[in-house]
């Protein structure tokens, strides 16, 4: 197993609200729910600091549970549908991050605020032979494996301060024997794919696969300058926050 990463901010004017960490076994990628330029959020701390505050702590919640193996009988394939809540262990562990982060700064901060500090989270763990993932808000995984590549975005809600929206989270488990490796990507480096279409997910996860992560965001900047004003594809941010990570196995890499 070997995991890649990279992480680019989209403009000198603002920090980078993406968020990357890995260990052995296991990987988070948040992307911090950006707004305007001195948009009141009632938080003295800021995006930026929400979404590494809530990632380190989820990756350390998923660390604590690398040992858990595979339940007996648990399911074991697509997304969502096949499981239980019961079935779902990282979204009981992205709730109890969520908690965390909440009781860290609810003293001083107004977590009711519309616009409090929130963010899209992605994470990953092997367990055992398989491997867990979890996709809430805007954000993409790929799974790439010998029948090609599946796309699982995620749905509603954002990481805020309420624990209960790590409900609404995508989740699956897959065999590893069925990948060659598992992609995560805010939205600011799904560009290429999903509103530039210089490229499918397949040939998206190659660039990756073969040139690294850092060349799937140069690549994606290099569009973008050619619409630095957001006319021929229109977005709120010319360049947004880009963090690619690739978690690769059985020599996929």
């Amino acid at each position: 197993m070997q995991v890649v990463w990279a992480t680019e901010q989209g403009s000198p004017q603002r920090r980078n609200e993406d968020f990357v960490a890995t260990a052995p076994g296991a990987a988070v990628v948040l992307d911090g729910r950006g707004f305007p330029l001195g948009t009141e959020m009632g938080c003295e701390h800021g995006i930026a600091w929400y979404s590494r505050s809530l990632g380190t702590r989820l990756l350390a919640r998923i660390l604590d549970g690398l040992g858990d193996a595979p339940r007996a009988g648990a399911p074991v394939g697509p997304p969502e549908g096949a499981h239980r809540p019961g079935n779902r262990p990282l979204v009981a562990r992205l709730a109890g991050a969520i908690a965390d982060v909440a009781a860290a700064h609810r003293a001083t901060c107004d977590l009711a605020h519309p616009y409090t500090p929130s963010a899209t989270v992605m994470a990953v763990r092997v367990r055992g032979d398989v491997l867990d993932y979890l996709v809430l808000a805007d954000s993409t995984l790929l799974l790439d494996g010998p029948r090609g590549v599946e796309t699982v975005i995620g749905g509603r809600g954002f990481a805020a301060g309420d624990p209960s929206v790590a409900e609404q989270a995508i989740t699956g488990t897959v065999p590893l024997a069925d990948l060659r490796g598992v992609m995560l990507l805010t939205d600011g480096a799904s560009r290429l794919a999903d509103m530039f279409h210089h490229t499918d997910w397949a040939g998206l996860t190659r660039i990756v696969r073969e040139e690294g992560p850092e060349a799937l965001i140069a690549r994606t900047r290099k569009v973008e300058a050619t619409d630095p004003q957001a006319v021929r594809w229109p977005r709120t941010k010319p360049s947004d926050d880009a963090t690619v990570a690739l978690m690769g196995f059985s020599g996929g890499m």
